[in-house]
Order: C-alpha cells, then sequence, then structure tokens
C-alpha cells in the first residue's frame, strides 16, 4: 500500500494563498450588495407610500427623503439647462436634460429631470429644449442624480456654451457653471407633465437574488480552489 505525503509546490500555494482570500471577499461583496438593494426596494415601497413633501423649505432635500413626492412650485432657468450624455432609453444613446427650477420661497434650485432625448445624426447640434412658459408648479419625485462606475478625468466639467453638455453630473460643478447654489439631489418630472420628453420612471427590480447567485458561485470558486489543492497536493511517498 502506498503512502501519502501532503508536499504542495510552491506554485500551487502561492495561487491558493492568493485567490482564495479573492474569491471569498467577492462572495461577500455580492452578499452586501444584495442588502443595499433590499434595503432599497424597502425604502422605495415605504416612501412612495408617504405624504407628498412641501418644498417651503431646503429641510426635504436630505438622503432619507429619497424616493418620496414632493409638491414643487417655481421658475425654470430656460436659458441654463443641462444635457447628460451617454443615456441610455430602450437600447438607444441620448441625453437626460436637466433643467434648473429656482425653487419659490426658497435662496437656492433643484435640477429636475425633464427626460430623455436621442443623439442627432450630428452631435455638435444640440436638440431644442424650449419650454412655453418658465413658471411650474407640479408633484415630482426626488432621487439622487445618476451615477457612473467608471469616470474619466474631467467628466463631471460641463462644456461652454448652453446648453452645456456634461458626462458625470456632479452638484458642485453644475453650481460654478450657474452661479447659483443646486440641491444636491434631482427631481423626476412626472409622466403627464406637458414640458418634458421620454419618461419611464418606473421602478426597475433590483433584484437582490442575483446577487445572492453570484455570492454563491464566488464562494463555489474558492471550494474548488481548495479541494484541487489538497487534491494535487497528496503526493506518494517514495
Amino acid at each position: 500500500m502506498k503512502n501519502y505525503l501532503f508536499r504542495p509546490g510552491w506554485v500551487a500555494s502561492l495561487a491558493v494563498a492568493v485567490l482564495m482570500p479573492l474569491f471569498v471577499s467577492l462572495g461577500f461583496w455580492q452578499l452586501h450588495r444584495a442588502g443595499e438593494k433590499e434595503a432599497m426596494m424597502e425604502q422605495r415601497e415605504r416612501q412612495s407610500g408617504e405624504p407628498v413633501l412641501a418644498s417651503g423649505s431646503e429641510s426635504w432635500a436630505v438622503e432619507a427623503n429619497r424616493y418620496r413626492r414632493i409638491e414643487l412650485t417655481g421658475e425654470f432657468d430656460l436659458e441654463h439647462q443641462f444635457l447628460l450624455d451617454n443615456q441610455l432609453f430602450n437600447q438607444q444613446p441620448g441625453y437626460r436634460v436637466l433643467t434648473p427650477l429656482r425653487i419659490a420661497g426658497i435662496q437656492a434650485a433643484v435640477l429636475v429631470n425633464r427626460g430623455w432625448l436621442p443623439v442627432g445624426k450630428d452631435r455638435t447640434r444640440f436638440p431644442d429644449l424650449a419650454i412655453k412658459q418658465a413658471k411650474a408648479h407640479f408633484v415630482g419625485v426626488i432621487d439622487k442624480l445618476p451615477s457612473v462606475g467608471f469616470k474619466l478625468k474631467g467628466a463631471e466639467n460641463p462644456s461652454s456654451g448652453w446648453p452645456s453638455m456634461v458626462q458625470v453630473a456632479n452638484i458642485e460643478r453644475l453650481s460654478e457653471r450657474l452661479g447659483y447654489r443646486l440641491l444636491p439631489y434631482q427631481v423626476l418630472l412626472p409622466p403627464d407633465a406637458d414640458y418634458g420628453y421620454a419618461r419611464d420612471w418606473k421602478i426597475a427590480s433590483l433584484r437582490p437574488e442575483t446577487s445572492r447567485g453570484y455570492a454563491l458561485q464566488w464562494f463555489s470558486f474558492a471550494l474548488a480552489v481548495l479541494i484541487l489543492y489538497v487534491w494535487y497536493g497528496f503526493k506518494p511517498k517514495i
């Protein structure tokens, strides 16, 4: 009968030392993402049923009020609008139109997301963003500005001229460009407002179960690496 010794090579040991912690950490990261998605979905459901907020003060512009409805009265800054680039709608590239609204009774403005417009054949020619009248009154939804996973250097700097195109919506940079203060959230224009573009503010399922599935895959990879390490590490004793 053969005797066996556990004698894995240094390359295999190094690989396991690197890969196992990596796979395990990725698994726990996916579990954390699943928890975040569940919390976000719960917040959306809870906030959508809350009473409509009034915009008489700036106290509504906080993280705790994300997804809540708010009644806004004010005046659009029609001369200074932003086009948020690289926005997909029905798998088509285009812009999100962000129009500053000077809120009545507050020394600040908020960006109103008026919806999506397609990119034209000539990207140097921007679409007409005109509104028939500047004064506005509607009930919108508070939300964070769109974010990106990978940001190129300078992507948050808006272009010269108006409308101004920007790759990443950064409140500080946009406020500097406007010359007045913006509140740190956007408000989604309701679908029935007649001064907007393509809007579909339906709450998409964040699918936390998908993140849990990915977590299981990463943990399985870590276990497979360990099993292979032990399996091939045993050598017959000579």
